[in-house]
């Protein structure tokens, strides 16, 4: 692919998907901004691409706090230049169901994966208008699509959130040529899903169509795809990673 000297925000960079997404970027020759509430992770993570410190950088950040996404953009803009690449990966889940699932808990995911998603946006599409040019990739989930059972109406609401927004700024950024795409990942097999038994993991998985599990790094191949120029064709879509379990 075609990232070298591309700069990337990953948001939620210290684990998981963030982490892998981050690293097949880097690989590809991007130099990433690892956005994280979690500081040692992403020092540590830095470290793991660059030791030198030139390709990779951490940043404490908690992306619904909009004063701190400002400064981060800028403490970015700062170390590398120039943005070209945001992924808006960080989010939360709260699975209960809807008798269990209080206001706070309804808002306070919402509040993580949407309004979080919102502010980093917000912060970074004007300094991609500056150079009339960016990528903005948001993971949504297999349930914004068929609103599966066991993630919890929140999580499902602010995924379906996600997709709205990304068909909205593609329209809206698309005259400055920045590209704005999600990704709705399938179960991905985690530190985090690895805590569940095999059997809940395969049940996640009903109606897949093909045997392969997934990993965080198709994932994050997926991204890199859509932040390369290959996709420069490609605006205001959804890119189902799952497997074949949804396919619309």
């Amino acid at each position: 692919m075609d990232l070298d000297q591309r700069v990337a925000i990953v948001t939620g960079a210290g684990i998981g998907l963030g982490k892998a997404i981050a690293i097949k970027l880097a690989a590809q020759g991007a130099r990433v901004a690892l956005w994280d509430m979690n500081m040692a992770l992403v020092e540590k993570l830095a470290a793991e691409i660059d030791p030198k410190g030139e390709r990779a950088a951490p940043f404490q950040v908690n992306v619904t706090k909009e004063p701190e996404v400002v400064k981060a953009a800028g403490a970015t803009i700062e170390k590398f230049g120039h943005v070209d690449i945001l992924v808006n990966n960080a989010g939360i889940t709260r699975h209960k169901i809807l008798e269990e699932t209080t206001v706070e808990l309804f808002e306070q995911v919402i509040t993580v994966n949407l309004t979080g998603l919102f502010i980093c946006c917000k912060a970074v599409a004007p300094l991609m208008k500056r150079q009339h040019y960016g990528k903005i990739v948001n993971i949504a989930s297999l349930a914004a699509r068929t609103g599966r059972p066991g993630v919890g109406v929140n999580y499902a609401a602010s995924k379906g959130g996600v997709l709205g927004v990304t068909k909205c700024l593609a329209k809206e950024l698309g005259p400055d040529n920045i590209y704005v795409n999600a990704i709705c990942p399938g179960p991905i097999l985690t530190d985090q899903t690895r805590q569940y038994s095999r059997e809940v993991f395969d049940s996640w998985n009903a109606g897949r169509a093909v045997p392969k599990d997934g990993y965080p790094e198709d994932v994050g191949d997926a991204v890199v795809f859509l932040a390369s120029s290959k996709s420069d064709w490609i605006t205001g879509v959804t890119l189902d990673v799952n497997g074949g379990i949804f396919i619309g």
